[in-house]
């Protein structure tokens, strides 16, 4: 993905204004036993950004550039962004803010926006609480942006368009659990006119590809807005929301984005705001997938959130031999999903 660089004077402000636990945090003065040691106290490199690493001076030290511009409209959040007036769009900034309708799966004033969605209650409350049960039996680590990770996949040179699967784990235990539920529940009518659109993506979805991720809001937890990488990972992407509501936002018009290179013509900046209930899945598919970009701002974390996101892999790599060998490896006979080892049921 190609990020733009901003002002950090600009662009954090917002996070010091609405999370009064978002100060930069103190310098530290070195000691005899730490003279020049830079205590790394997040794992945000490069532009990337939390709540820990907004002082100008350790981004210095540290060597990171700046962090990631936010679209002007984005950067200010306000209470205008609810998703309430769904029969009205709002213009901020020159860009132009949708409200996406659980009831009838479609943004009514962005008919151009397709290909996803939305299934309320696809775990129940006590389905949720066991999969979050699961999940954490096995360890997380400490990722970009504020968030925590667990990650079951073949490890992906994205610049030398190289995938290795010496080191895969195994996909886990509830993978399959998941991915026949959201077959059975595209099987039976939903709302709206998606669900003809999604039959293509659906036969070619094989799951080969794992992201857990935990957002907080002490952390200003955030997820930049990006389009997955069209090499490594294919059409339809899979993602269950655990433990609270959020938001996720679609933007397109981004100067220097990756969806404004793929696109043979320009359109003005507009977002798409869609509801995230707890419990629920979405399925992204088409233009929402390839023409939109999207992310979970940290305004929109409330309180702790799990995701867990599944992907199937790039067409590309598929005739490869490491693509080959990761099938293998994520489908026993009869096509159930291999279980990896750290994952307990």
């Amino acid at each position: 993905m190609l990020l733009v660089r901003g002002s950090l004077a600009a662009y954090p402000a917002f996070c010091r204004d609405s999370y009064p636990l978002m100060q930069p945090p103190k310098k530290q003065r070195p000691t005899s036993y730490m003279p020049a040691k830079i205590i790394k106290e997040c794992a945000c490199t490069g532009v990337r950004w939390c709540n820990r690493c907004l002082d100008a001076d350790m981004r210095r030290r540290r060597k990171m550039d700046d962090p990631v511009a936010m679209p002007p409209l984005l950067a200010n959040p306000r209470s205008s962004w609810g998703v309430t007036d769904l029969d009205q769009s709002i213009v901020t900034n020159g860009t132009t803010i949708h409200a996406f309708d659980l009831a009838t799966q479609n943004a009514p004033t962005c008919p151009e926006f397709r290909g996803l969605i939305i299934i309320e209650n696809f775990l129940s409350e006590t389905e949720a609480h066991a999969l979050l049960a699961t999940i954490d039996q096995a360890p997380f680590t400490s990722s970009q942006s504020g968030k925590d990770k667990q990650h079951y996949g073949a490890k992906v040179n994205f610049n030398k368009r190289r995938m290795s699967v010496a080191a895969f784990p195994g996909l886990p235990d509830y993978t399959h659990d998941l991915v026949v539920r959201m077959r059975e529940r595209l099987g039976t009518p939903i709302r709206g006119s998606e669900n003809a659109n999604v039959e293509s993506a659906l036969e070619a979805f094989l799951p080969s590809d794992v992201f857990v991720l935990r957002y907080t809001p002490e952390r200003a937890s955030n997820l930049d807005l990006h389009l997955d990488d069209t090499f490594a990972y294919g059409e339809m992407i899979l993602d269950v929301s655990l433990e609270s509501d959020s938001i996720l936002t679609f933007f397109r018009g981004r100067p220097g984005s990756e969806v404004d290179r793929h696109e043979a013509t320009k359109c003005d900046p507009s977002c798409v705001r869609v509801p995230l209930p707890t419990g629920s899945l979405a399925i992204l598919f088409g233009p929402a997938r390839y023409a939109w970009e999207h992310g979970i701002l940290a305004c929109d974390i409330s309180a702790r959130r799990t995701s867990v996101t599944i992907r199937t892999m790039g067409d590309s790599l598929k005739e490869t031999e490491s693509g080959k060998r990761l099938l293998e490896l994520c489908a026993l006979p009869g096509g159930t999903p291999r279980r990896a080892s750290n994952t307990v049921t």
